[in-house]
């Protein structure tokens, strides 16, 4: 009996030892969770749906073909489907999977895509294996996998000037949330961001808006026995949510470190005792360099300064949503911005006027972003409802008639 005893006391206590060894193993399971989510690779989010309309004065094509006032994304009948609705040779994305990946937007040489760019994330906070995502490959598990929505619009701008290009402008019923309901609480539509990226100017790289499908391609799509290589000459980024961060990001994911000049974005104060941001706090992200490609990054929340070669500031035009179930633009028509911009607003991001212009729409998950965590890998489809606008005052929630 006594023997019996022993060999169950000695039972029970290697079952509290592994018991112990399993709990801290969740624990730090937990803890490598934060930022990236890429540790966890069971993400459900591949839909995207919604809206692209424009306004008096825009007209709007998938193909460069069929021309209307605004296109529906999605696979539902009499929906159409950037990916079997886009013009011959288009190489428009949707992904298997949608994967976080960082970019600050920049335009350099002759680019034919933006360069979105890709880490590991060990120990909640390093980020190495980082490498540059490539839209030609199909197998999410690569490394370099694009795991973003990438499509081309075509815009017919016709303008009542031809001196300058238009501003372009995104309405205010512009909205982007999470199709399931419940999987809001995660945070996932506060990590999302769209990037807008115009090819050609006004001397080269658009059509006239008279052209026929075959020109306008061979013009700004370089697809065509006639067509010159087309680049991308401007970008213009977009964070809708900006300013919401869910209970657990603030109370759990709370560990930036500011540069001096940024320590306006610490206003509560953390569970630690210490202050950070709030659950409404807007702030800036520090996006991946291209610097950073074939490096490593000891600590991915380091935004004082001390990653400045492989860290820098997304120059993004940053709404709010009207409210908790409303995800309008609360600020009303919004001028769009330039990623060449200083931080100050003033380098607006425009199409040519009279003339057809390709601009290829990005939907990706900002993996520097402070709520792109594993919690938030589970949540449902995207959906996108954007308004293009142009002449309209900011701020507004009407149009305005532009002057002549």
């Amino acid at each position: 009996m006594k023997g019996n005893k022993g060999q169950k006391n000695k039972r029970n206590s290697e079952l509290k030892a592994i018991f112990f060894i399993i709990l801290i193993s969740a624990v730090m399971f937990i803890i490598s969770t934060y930022a990236w989510f890429t540790t966890q690779k069971n993400v459900s989010i591949t839909n995207l749906s919604g809206t692209v309309e424009v306004a008096e004065g825009l007209e709007i094509s998938l193909d460069a073909k069929t021309w209307s006032n605004g296109i529906v994304l999605g696979e539902e009948e009499g929906q159409l489907s950037i990916i079997d609705d886009a013009y011959p040779g288009h190489h428009n994305l949707q992904p298997t999977e949608m994967l976080p990946v960082s970019t600050l937007g920049l335009v350099s040489g002759n680019m034919t895509d933006l360069k979105l760019i890709r880490g590991k994330v060990t120990n909640s906070i390093q980020l190495s294996e980082i490498v540059a995502t490539d839209e030609k490959i199909l197998d999410s598990a690569n490394a370099k996998y694009p795991g973003y929505f990438a499509f081309d619009i075509f815009l017919k701008n016709s303008s009542k000037q031809e001196e300058y290009d238009d501003v372009l402008q995104l309405n205010y019923d512009s909205s982007l949330e999470i199709l399931e309901a419940s999987k809001a609480s995660t945070g996932l539509q506060n990590t999302v961001r769209v990037a807008f990226a115009k090819y050609g100017t006004a001397e080269s790289g658009t059509s006239d808006v008279m052209a026929d499908q075959v020109t306008v391609l061979e013009e700004t799509a370089g697809i065509g026995d006639a067509a010159d290589p087309v680049y991308i000459s401007d970008v213009a980024i977009w964070e809708p949510n900006s300013s919401d961060h869910v209970e657990y990001i603030v109370t759990n994911n709370n560990q930036i470190k500011w540069a001096a000049g940024d320590q306006k974005y610490n206003d509560t104060e953390k569970p630690d005792g210490g202050m950070g941001f709030g659950p409404t706090t807007q702030m800036p992200t520090f996006a991946l360099r291209d610097a950073a490609i074939d490096n490593e990054i000891a600590d991915i929340y380091d935004w004082s300064g001390t990653n400045n070669a492989t860290l820098q500031k997304q120059i993004v035009l940053q709404t709010t949503k009207t409210s908790e179930s409303d995800y309008s633009i609360a600020e009303g028509v919004q001028n769009l911005i330039s990623t060449s911009d200083t931080g100050d607003g003033s380098v607006t991001f425009g199409i040519a006027p009279n003339r057809i212009s390709r601009i290829r729409v990005y939907v990706w998950l900002e993996g520097q972003d402070v709520d792109t965590i594993n919690y938030a890998s589970h949540g449902g489809g995207v959906k996108l409802n954007i308004g293009l606008v142009k002449g309209s005052e900011e701020g507004t929630h009407e149009l305005v008639e532009p002057e002549p």
